[in-house]
């Protein structure tokens, strides 16, 4: 159980400490590229106002474009002159690998004037580039003598962003793992206290359960003297009170003694005393027990067997016999009059090689959002009918331990108002 808790505190750490992380580098990154983009964009448009002037005088005098030099194919910043008439003034243009995709870009602009726009492509060698390219309107006075693209190669930002993010992923991960450790050692230390507490609890009700089991016998033994003591002169309402206080004390050492086999079972202290015996026997023994009381509410109580010779099992009789009595109790308890009770055992369903118990009814039901929670102690459904049938609420969870302690399983189907299945299978 401690174990259980303590990794569901390390999942909680680990996964604070995740979201975290990833937020950190997600905001972080978002703001690095946004922080680029914008130095970048105004860069650009900084470079287009700045060639914008300065080929106005080109422009005006109508310069032969055959007499303009390119620049270097090596530069990251290139830029293309036109005049009104779309033919090239002048171009100081980027690396050849690129000018294709840069002349494509600028015969299909669309973008606002002075607009830096980033532009992402593949060259033919299959390798991604990244520009920033502005176009702007060369003006002298109100008259338009041409247009000015400017733009620059920034691929190799963005291959540095790339490669910071490999490196942010790489720092998350191993802070992730050593997350991981720190929170398993502060989840072992927070539960320290934790376990104490329930150790010492465990130890008091085994010990309160095993003291109080010797005074509620003789309690009961005493009841039954003097309730069959031939010279007693007890009144009527006198003899009720007694069998009242017999009732109580019976309940009450039911009560002691599941509280008893549950501290035990905290304790690793099963008592599983494994023998091979019909199952038929023990579910026939145990119905017949409470057949009166079926028939005392006004219930129908069935039982059926897959194999009506024998259902041979391996495991430890009186728990099995307590299982029973147990499931088919919280069947009856739940069921209103006239409803009814089906105890089916067998190879019915489940895996092979696993012999199976269910019990079924017509009562209340289970709603979705307390099935996960009835095999827990002291869970009752419903807490003022459960006062009423005098449910202590710690049956199933003896039940659950009793199926765990022997390697099967339990689970439970139900809809509300129709009725509730309790499904176990057993290895043989």
């Amino acid at each position: 159980m401690f174990s259980q808790i303590r990794n569901r505190l390390t999942l909680l750490y680990l996964t604070v400490m995740t979201v975290f992380l990833l937020s950190f580098i997600v905001v972080s990154y978002s703001g690095i590229i946004w922080v680029l983009h914008r130095e970048e964009q105004q860069d650009i448009q900084s470079f287009a106002d700045q060639e914008a002037r300065a080929h106005i005088s080109t422009l005006r005098n109508n310069l032969d474009p055959a007499l303009v030099e390119d620049s270097n194919d090596g530069e990251k910043i290139f830029s293309y002159v036109f005049d009104t008439t779309g033919h090239l003034v002048y171009s100081e243009e980027p690396a050849e690998k690129l000018r294709p995709k840069v002349l494509a870009i600028m015969q299909n602009w669309k973008a606002a004037d002075g607009e830096g726009k980033m532009q992402k492509f593949y060259l033919d060698n299959d390798e991604r580039a990244v520009i920033m390219i502005c176009s702007m309107t060369v003006y002298d006075g109100q008259e338009v003598l041409g247009r000015v693209f400017v733009g620059e190669d920034i691929t190799t930002y963005y291959q540095l962003l790339k490669s910071l993010l490999i490196v942010l992923v790489i720092v998350a991960i191993l802070f992730i793992l050593a997350a991981a450790v720190i929170g398993h050692l502060l989840a072992g230390r927070a539960i320290v206290p934790i376990r104490q507490s329930f150790m010492r609890q465990r130890e008091f009700v085994a010990d309160a359960s095993h003291e109080l089991r010797t005074p509620l016998s003789i309690l009961l033994t005493s009841v039954d003297v003097v309730r069959t003591d031939d010279n007693n002169r007890l009144s009527t309402f006198s003899m009720q009170v007694l069998d009242d206080m017999k009732s109580e004390v019976k309940r009450m050492s039911k009560l002691v003694g599941d509280l008893l086999t549950l501290a035990r079972a905290d304790a690793g202290v099963n008592n599983i005393v494994k023998e091979k015996f019909d199952l038929n026997t023990v579910t026939k023994q145990v119905v017949r027990s409470v057949q009166l009381l079926a028939d005392e509410k006004g219930l129908n109580l069935q039982l059926s067997f897959d194999n009506t010779q024998s259902n041979f099992i391996f495991a430890d009789r009186e728990r099995i016999g307590q299982l029973l009595l147990i499931l088919i109790d919280n069947a009856l308890k739940y069921t209103l009059p006239g409803g009814t009770v089906n105890v089916r055992v067998g190879y019915l369903e489940g895996p092979r090689n696993n012999i199976s118990i269910i019990v079924e009814d017509t009562g209340v039901g289970i709603s979705a959002e307390h099935i996960g929670s009835i095999f827990n102690r002291f869970y009752r459904v419903d807490k003022v009918r459960a006062h009423e049938e005098e449910s202590s609420g710690i049956g199933l969870a003896i039940a659950k331990w009793i199926v765990d302690a022997h390697g099967g399983v339990i689970k439970v189907k139900s809809i509300p108002g129709e009725g509730s299945s309790f499904i176990v299978h057993l290895p043989v």
